[in-house]
């Protein structure tokens, strides 16, 4: 039986703090598996705000939320409105988010440097700010952010002179793949150069998969995204490609199958209508796997016992009659 979480106030104070649910410098860690938590978190405590039950502290934890939201979205370079995703009106949310960077002063030089640029050399490529370091390479990689919003990195430091490398890129995660593909040459195991090249090919592909992550259905069948999605993974090379596109084909079963059970569909009968793929026993109940795998991984504690429910609920397959 799934235990239901208790989420009230002092369980998120206690367990929604930014720290317990981000690593930035950790790409590995995946995107969907963070940003899916923060979301549900802001809505939660958004909720126990405007039921009167947040006091001080709570209410900074729902700016902080509010505020590393924003930070996700440039991080990753995903499409973000604050009113389609949390339900908040865009100028209350910026206000939440404006709150908490006049109490941090990295977070406001972050926002700052997004926004008006009064700590920069507005639009200067050479002016950095520094993000932070990361201890788990050898030697140690520094990473930041230049005046025209490009991620960059560097290994090397010589005093206070530090040396960037020369390109910028569009995300984080660009930034730290590029970073361990320059390295290379350089260490014992070179023979992974080209596994490190397919990963940043491969991640270039999944970079417009994050940016539509939170966009609303298009004109485009979620069944012909899948198709094309599992397409891109059938060919990755890469460990972190194939692990980014894992992800991408998981959460788009996902959403075949919660639009199958609000539409009381089988997720056959929605396959068979998307038109892209043979259908049977063994795709339909393949959909529902990964659609499983997606929700323990990917969804909010909080949230996986209603999304365990839709999923129990759906029916992957019903056998055709004879006629």
């Amino acid at each position: 039986m799934t235990e239901t979480i208790g989420c009230d106030v002092n369980w998120h104070l206690a367990h929604s703090q930014p720290a317990h649910l981000l690593d930035y410098f950790d790409p590995a860690r995946g995107f969907a598996g963070q940003i899916n938590p923060l979301v549900s978190r802001f809505r939660d405590i958004q909720a126990l705000c405007d039921a009167g039950d947040g006091d001080e502290p709570l209410m900074q934890l729902r700016n902080a939320l509010a505020f590393h939201l924003v930070k996700m979205s440039r991080w990753w370079g995903f499409d973000f409105c604050p009113r389609g995703l949390t339900g908040v009106r865009n100028p209350l949310f910026l206000s939440y988010v404006k709150a908490h960077a006049a109490r941090v002063v990295e977070d406001e030089s972050f926002f700052d440097l997004f926004t008006m640029q009064h700590h920069m050399h507005a639009n200067d490529a050479g002016h950095i700010l520094v993000l932070g370091r990361d201890d788990r390479t050898v030697p140690a990689l520094l990473y930041g952010l230049d005046g025209q919003k490009g991620f960059r990195f560097t290994s090397r430091a010589n005093g206070a002179d530090i040396a960037w490398y020369r390109h910028s890129y569009p995300d984080f995660a660009s930034a730290w793949l590029a970073a361990r593909t320059i390295r290379c040459p350089g260490e014992r195991l070179c023979d992974t150069l080209p596994e490190r090249l397919a990963a940043e090919r491969e991640h270039a592909w999944a970079r417009s998969w994050h940016q539509r992550y939170f966009h609303r259905a298009g004109t485009r069948p979620v069944v012909q995204l899948y198709t094309e999605a599992y397409a891109q993974l059938s060919v990755c090379q890469s460990a972190f490609g194939r692990a980014e596109f894992e992800t991408i084909v998981n959460d788009l079963a996902f959403k075949i199958v919660r639009t199958a059970f609000e539409r009381a569909m089988t997720i056959a009968d929605m396959i068979e209508e998307g038109g892209t793929m043979d259908m049977n026993l063994r795709v339909a109940n393949g959909v529902k796997q990964r659609a499983r795998t997606f929700i323990a991984a990917c969804v909010d504690p909080c949230r996986r016992p209603e999304m365990d429910t839709l999923l129990d609920r759906t029916i992957a397959y019903r056998p055709r009659r004879c006629s």
